[in-house]
């Protein structure tokens, strides 16, 4: 998951850069600019922000005298006499915002990474402010004006390419935020903006608190029959960290209940985690988000009419790859068929074992885990608890390090001295193939309470020419459980796919080479920018990287070469279904958002309505219930999550070139590969770059071969 959208609607005035605006402000500015750390300059390492400096209420004034002064800025490009161009609208603009987004990228991304109370009680009313900022922009009559003209003589400026695009995509941006709207749609879409923000930040809020409230206790041995040691130990340190008198407990972090439903032989405590999860913010009580989610669709529904068109979802597609959801579904139900069909074999050798296992009665939901591990085990003879030794965190990050200097040339060095915002953060220093400082990357692994769910990737400075040559700074966060102190932390094979996941989102920030920062690293489409990341997945289990790095943490003996072909001979057991589970969230986040009338006010029978239409089976429960949504209903991923499979089709269809030439590493497909996808940003079309690294369009068909997806 990537995580960039704070300012979801704003325009290139709201980028980030380094510096401080060049704007004179008022006394009391420049006063405040002086003392407050988010205004002042950053005399760090790689100017990254003195977190240690920062309090929580430096940022409300920090926000407020950068809109001021972003505000200023656009007041003057607006003013400026002339002819309206390129270099006289769209690069100013390229150049302004700076001390605002100084300080909103620090405060979002301490919200994910550190959500403290006191951070917590001020997200919603800055939110509010940002985006009524944002609107007041967007909709200015004269700054747009200055935008129209721009783009309107474009064609007579001798443009490059990456500034045509630029150009267009402002324009399209200011439209898609109500530019062209009289003054009363103008001011019902910054209402509607404005209550959305809020309530995104509270249904973001309430899914921590639900989560991070839940604990199982393992008060008796009997709790803990089937787990592993290191499950144990890890399970004992959640138990003293959280003050809980027990032997261990089970959280909702993925790294916990995940490998508990897999090994646990207490059937009754795997159906307490699994309807745990399910229940989170989706129960009465004050973190249910449940009332929260027809006025969100409401909402988007509305501003989409607003501004032309008969749904969120063919509002938030007109500018993607797949143009409209019908385009998206189509895709999605074909992917459906096959999983579904492929998931019902499953079912039927889960069942069976099952049977013999002693179950009476039908497989439920929360035994799929338990019994597809004992599948793995039989068919390919593996589990976890064999394999899991052999995956020790700081050797899976050496393991990303060589997996980026052998495809792109690039290099790490830990450094110390950087200032970070948890003990627990690592910081390297990244170089290019001639020994060149080019970015600094920072990896943030373990779960903590104040810590948002999930895994993603974040900057806190993006890479540009415009101002400088600036080199980006950016951060991999995910939520591991942290083994008990002197112990080794380590990662079931999910886990070391999540961290190749992301850190192919790190990549795409780290090997960007733009000039302007509205293009940098992954400002892409939304259904392009999971792409690089995915593709990053492929190398896991491949021979080049387990026989290297997956290590014995007690012997250091590399994992044997017969475990490695039974690895890879798994690799697409139970496919049917991940794809099953994935592809139920994506399509009840499409329909959801296709609704043309009002939202359903009964979310729990909207979701069983949707799911029983494309045939769900009760054993499979979706990824995301609504309540926890937060990609749809939080983050920047509403009527978009169908983008990880849409992305799937390009990354299985891009490996192939590395098969292809016999070479997962091979020189010239990896060069094509960086100068084509990773290095170029939204500079282009994403389809015109994906042609020019392959060659040729992609086809669904090799993403149902590389994941033996069949119908039949």
């Amino acid at each position: 998951m990537e995580r960039r959208d704070f300012l979801a609607g704003s325009v290139a005035t709201l980028t980030l850069t380094t510096g401080s605006a060049a704007l004179a402000a008022t006394a009391k500015s420049k006063a405040s600019a002086r003392i407050n750390p988010l205004l002042a300059p950053w005399d760090t390492p790689w100017g990254v922000p003195p977190f240690a400096e920062i309090k929580t209420s430096d940022f409300e004034p920090a926000i407020d005298i950068g809109m001021a002064r972003g505000r200023a800025e656009i007041d003057v490009i607006s003013a400026a006499k002339g002819p309206a161009t390129f270099e006289t609208v769209i690069v100013p603009m390229e150049k302004a915002g700076q001390d605002l987004n100084r300080a909103t990228t620090v405060f979002y991304n301490l919200t994910g990474m550190l959500s403290t109370p006191p951070l917590q009680k001020i997200e919603g009313k800055l939110s509010e402010k940002l985006s009524a900022h944002a609107s007041a922009i967007n909709q200015d009559p004269k700054i747009f004006a200055r935008v129209k003209a721009a783009y309107e003589s474009r064609a007579a400026q001798n443009l490059t390419g990456p500034q045509t695009k630029l150009l267009e995509d402002t324009y399209a941006g200011f439209v898609r935020s109500g530019a062209l709207l009289n003054p009363a749609q103008k001011k019902r879409v910054a209402e509607i903006d404005a209550r959305l923000s809020a309530l995104q930040v509270q249904f973001g809020q309430n899914v921590l608190a639900s989560q991070s409230g839940f604990a199982l206790p393992l008060k008796t041995k009997e709790d803990l029959a089937g787990l592993s040691d290191s499950f144990i130990a890890a399970a004992a340190a959640e138990a003293k960290e959280r003050k809980i008198d027990a032997l261990g407990v089970v959280t909702l972090s993925r790294s916990s209940f995940e490998p508990f439903l897999t090994m646990s032989t207490r059937r009754d405590l795997r159906e307490a985690v699994q309807k745990g999860w399910m229940a989170v913010s989706g129960t009465a009580g004050k973190n249910d988000n449940r009332p929260l989610i027809p006025e969100i669709i409401n909402l988007r529904n509305e501003k989409a009419k607003l501004l032309g068109f008969k749904s969120f979802a063919h509002f938030q597609l007109d500018n993607k790859m797949a143009k409209t959801p019908e385009a998206a579904m189509d895709m999605m139900l074909g992917v459906w068929a096959a999983s579904l069909a492929t998931a019902k074999r499953e079912r039927a050798m889960l069942q069976e074992l099952a049977a013999a296992d002693g179950l009476e009665g039908p497989l439920k939901s929360w035994d799929w885990w338990y019994y597809a591990e004992k599948v793995r085990k039989a068919k390919y003879d593996v589990d976890e608890s064999e394999t899991k030794p052999y995956f020790e965190l700081n050797n899976m990050i050496e393991a990303i390090h060589w997996h980026a200097n052998h495809l792109f040339g690039i290099s790490f060095k830990k450094i110390t001295g950087v200032p970070t915002w948890h003990p627990d953060v690592v910081v390297y220093e990244v170089s290019d193939a001639a020994g060149k400082p080019m970015a600094l990357w920072y990896g943030d692994f373990f779960a903590r309470q104040t810590k948002q769910s999930g895994a993603w990737m974040s900057s806190f400075r993006d890479q540009q020419r415009l101002i400088g040559d600036i080199k980006p700074v950016v951060f991999n966060v995910c939520n591991y459980t942290k083994a008990p102190a002197g112990q080794p932390n380590l990662l079931s094979l999910d886990d070391v796919t999540t961290l190749f996941h992301e850190f192919g989102h790190a990549l795409h920030g780290m090997l960007s080479e733009v000039t302007y920062p509205s293009q940098s690293g992954t400002n892409v489409k939304r259904d392009f920018v999971e792409f690089p990341s995915q593709l990053m997945e492929h190398w896991v289990t491949t021979p080049e990287i387990l026989t290297r790095f997956a290590k014995h943490h007690a012997t250091g003996d590399v994992i044997p070469r017969a475990l490695v072909d039974k690895i890879i001979a798994a690799k697409n057991f139970n496919q049917g279904w991940a794809t099953s589970e994935f592809m139920m969230a994506a399509i009840m986040d499409m329909k959801m958002h296709m609704i043309e009338g009002p939202a359903p006010t009964n979310v729990d029978a909207w979701e069983e309505d949707i799911l029983s239409s494309i045939g769900s089976i009760p054993e499979i429960v979706v990824r995301y219930r609504p309540g926890y949504f937060k990609h749809t209903f939080e983050g920047g991923y509403a009527a978009g999550y169908y983008s990880y499979i849409w992305a799937a089709v390009l990354e299985c269809d891009a490996f192939q070139a590395f098969v292809e030439a016999g070479n997962v590493y091979d020189p010239v497909t990896s060069k094509k590969l960086k100068d084509f996808i990773f290095a170029s940003g939204g500079q282009a079309d994403p389809m015109e770059n994906y042609v020019a690294f392959r060659g040729r369009a992609p086809g669904v068909e090799a993403l149902l071969q590389d994941r033996e997806l069949t119908v039949g």
